[in-house]
């Protein structure tokens, strides 16, 4: 006998699939909304970020270039009357030393009657080069390529060359060419302070130390006349340190952070290091990372707009010539983490100097305390300056240390010639500094006193 199978009734089925129909369209009804819930907000995070990352360098004005960078960049001068022309033509002619044990400028040893034979014949060698690193001294003004002020051009080796030969010539009894080397050292290093980069001032710097020592050698000299050393004293004094050249410093600095801004961020130990509990994160992790906060401190943009207002009162300031010079308003205290320089900890501090209501407009367009605070809150400017201790500007402790030393090189260099001139002339030295004003000097040399931290302005960090 067939036994049928028993199957549901056709009410219960379409019971069943309609409950479920309806399960389901309630479920995607739900799951509609919480999605439009969640776009909305997501829309609205994205909007309340785009506003607040469009909004972030809300009183950070644009001010532009704060001088006439082409104007600065054009200006030149023949290469028959451009001391720098001749310099990149002795630069290129000069032979590299090749001895490693050869003495150099800041050795107590230099001098040509001590020197090792390999020395004395690299100076021999260099002859050529020497002679238009005279002819280049004598010329009346110094430039770069027009279009690139900031070619990096130094001293080379060509002190090393002067002292040498000035030193051959005075042991041999030629007090005359021996100042023909000194006075053309003395003219090079005047038309990189006036007019060179921030390659060129640092062997400027080193080179005047080592003419200082040889010239109160050669001053001291019996052999030297009188006649030579009031010429010596007269070309000194007309290569003064001059307040201006300051303007030039400022401007090429500048333009060496825009320029250096532009470029990969200097990898500095320490300050990309990114981790999670003890597990350090991947190199390619890290730099997503940092490419990430760039984009939120909206960087490098943050930084060229401090730099262009940092530059406009640092233009402003130097143009005052107040005496005493003003001090710091405030200080900026730029930070990065570092393990390699245990001793400054990886701080860099800036003086930012309090700005006259007859600056330009781009000087006061923020207050220096304001500048400080958004100056700290930089990536790339921060890093950049404090990175290269090299950069001139902007200044901070220890460079303006620097600075006064050279005024304070020049002023002692006057009164060494001035004093063995009154010696030689009088038969006793002076009693006193004022007592060289008159016959040999109209005035003691400028002595400025640094910009100190007294104490009173505060510091941003």
């Amino acid at each position: 006998m067939l036994i049928q199978q028993e199957s549901p009734a056709p009410a219960a089925v379409s019971g069943t699939s309609q409950k479920l129909l309806q399960l389901l369209r309630k479920r995607l009804r739900q799951l509609a909304r919480i999605t439009l819930v969640l776009a909305i907000g997501l829309a609205v995070a994205a909007a309340a970020f785009a506003i607040w990352w469009l909004n972030s360098l809300n009183g950070l004005p644009d001010i532009g270039d704060p001088f006439d960078v082409a104007a600065f960049r054009a200006f030149s001068v023949p290469d028959d009357q451009n001391a720098f022309a001749f310099l990149r033509r002795a630069i290129e002619k000069t032979v590299p030393m090749r001895s490693s044990e050869a003495p150099y400028p800041d050795d107590p040893k230099f001098s040509w009657s001590i020197a090792n034979p390999a020395s004395r014949e690299w100076a021999g060698e260099n002859r050529e080069a020497l002679e238009l690193f005279l002819q280049g001294a004598d010329q009346p003004d110094a430039a770069h390529p027009a279009g690139d002020p900031t070619t990096r051009i130094g001293m080379g080796n060509l002190d090393n060359v002067a002292f040498l030969e000035g030193s051959r010539r005075l042991e041999s009894g030629d007090t005359a060419g021996a100042w023909d080397c000194y006075r053309a050292l003395l003219r090079m290093i005047t038309h990189i302070r006036r007019r060179g980069n921030t390659d060129q001032r640092y062997a400027a710097r080193r080179a005047s130390v080592g003419l200082q020592r040889r010239l109160t050698d050669w001053a001291t000299d019996p052999r030297t006349t009188t006649a030579q050393l009031h010429t010596a004293l007269d070309e000194v004094l007309k290569n003064e340190p001059n307040p201006d050249w300051d303007i030039s410093t400022v401007k090429y600095g500048y333009l060496d952070l825009m320029r250096e801004i532009e470029r990969p961020t200097p990898l500095i130990e320490g300050e990309w290091t990114f981790g999670l509990g003890d597990m350090t994160l991947s190199p390619t992790m890290i730099e997503y990372l940092e490419a990430a906060r760039r984009f939120l401190w909206r960087e490098p943009e943050r930084s060229r707009r401090v730099l262009r207002v940092l530059c406009a009162q640092y233009l402003a300031h130097q143009e005052v010539h107040e005496m005493p010079p003003r001090r710091p308003a405030v200080w900026a205290r730029l930070s990065y983490l570092t393990s390699t320089n245990p001793v400054t900890k990886g701080v860099f501090i800036v003086p930012l100097y309090p700005v006259s209501p007859e600056a330009p407009a781009g000087a006061r367009a923020l207050p220096p305390q304001e500048l400080a605070r958004w100056l700290v809150a930089t990536l790339d400017a921060r890093l950049r300056i404090g990175y290269d201790d090299e950069l001139p500007w902007p200044p901070d402790r220890i460079r303006a240390r620097r600075a006064v030393a050279d005024r304070k090189a020049h002023r002692e260099l006057v009164l060494m010639l001035a004093t063995e001139l009154y010696h030689r002339e009088r038969g006793s030295l002076p009693s006193s500094d004022e007592a060289l004003v008159g016959t040999y000097l109209k005035s003691l040399p400028d002595d400025r006193a640094p910009d100190v931290d007294d104490g009173t302005a505060p510091t941003v960090e």
